[in-house]
């Protein structure tokens, strides 16, 4: 099982460049960052910065969507990134959350992602796609081959994930009961396209600290999501407050108000949280759930430990997964 990051990129892209660079000498798999374009730094642009500053690892989006950028636009920056990182891009794609919601929009239909997904596929293979009425696009430059994700929570969406995607990012939380019913799933979908068992990743995505305060924002965004599984009713019940309370304006910010309504005792299930040997011990449960790689989203924030620190403190999990794999 692989060990990366997750950016949330709300400061100075110079400090996101070191935090990337730390990551790639400390064998980190990938780096994964949010694409919210009002609430944080330009993704696409951020990306190519992390390409020429690091050297080995992967990078790509968690998550973009097809509204806010066009399939074409999406897929001719792919193909430069891939180019750009020497094959390290990988395409992060759902229907759409903050970047969406902040601007008071619906997020995309499932069969407006599908067709994305599908047309991107085509024109990163080089390939014309057509965009109707005998219209066709095709990129005039393509790169080494990008994988494409698809964010996703609900039954709808994990099957259709498994149908179309070469790996899935999982926001369900952290609790193996959760993982495991959102990877079979994954395999229904997959097997009703008759796709083979190692055709797509799973990945699973959750914020990482070993302050519980620190993570609870998005311990409120994930259970207001439809997580399959067995729900508790202290669940449920923070949750009828949590969409009440809910502020876009403040996705994906550690000093979010509505943290406040989450209870320690929902952490352990939605997010990486504890001491570092507590971390890992979270980590390491998923391996037997069928994930293939775990994302640590580490928020950044005043009064609590720099990204930085954390990463370090992690690598020697990194480092003995890294070797395992070997």
């Amino acid at each position: 099982m692989k060990i990366s990051l997750g950016i949330y990129p709300n400061e100075a892209p110079a400090a996101t460049i070191a935090s990337a660079k730390l990551a790639d000498a400390m064998g980190y798999w990938a780096l994964w960052v949010l694409d919210s374009h009002l609430l944080f730094h330009e993704v696409y642009t951020l990306l190519g910065a992390l390409a020429v500053s690091t050297r080995r690892i992967r990078l790509g989006t968690a998550v973009t969507n097809p509204l806010t950028r066009h399939p074409t636009v999406t897929a001719a920056a792919f193909a430069t990134l891939a180019e750009l990182s020497g094959g390290r891009a990988s395409l992060g794609i759902s229907v759409g959350d903050s970047a969406l919601k902040s601007m008071n929009l619906e997020a995309a239909k499932m069969p407006v992602l599908a067709d994305t997904v599908a047309l991107a596929r085509k024109l990163l293979a080089g390939e014309e796609a057509s965009f109707g009425e005998g219209k066709t696009a095709q990129l005039s430059h393509f790169g080494p081959p990008v994988p494409i994700y698809v964010a996703a929570t609900g039954p709808r969406m994990l099957e259709l994930a498994g149908r179309i995607a070469d790996g899935v990012i999982l926001m369900n939380g952290i609790a193996p009961q959760f993982i495991r019913e959102a990877v079979r799933i994954v395999g229904e979908g997959r097997r009703a396209a008759a796709r083979e068992e190692a055709s797509v990743k799973i990945a699973v995505w959750a914020a990482c600290h070993p302050n519980p305060q620190a993570v609870k924002f998005n311990v409120a965004r994930t259970i207001l999501r439809n997580v399959p599984g067995e729900v508790d009713d202290l669940t449920r019940q923070v949750a009828v407050k949590v969409k009440q309370a809910y502020d876009f304006r403040q996705h994906g910010s550690a000093q979010a108000d509505f943290a406040r309504l989450i209870p320690d005792e929902l952490v352990s299930r939605f997010a990486f949280c504890g001491e570092y040997g507590a971390i890992e011990q979270q980590a390491r449960a998923l391996a037997g759930c069928g994930v293939d790689e775990v994302i640590l989203a580490i928020p950044v924030a005043p009064e609590i430990a720099p990204r930085d620190v954390i990463l370090r403190e992690l690598g020697p999990m990194v480092a003995s997964m890294d070797a395992a794999r070997s």
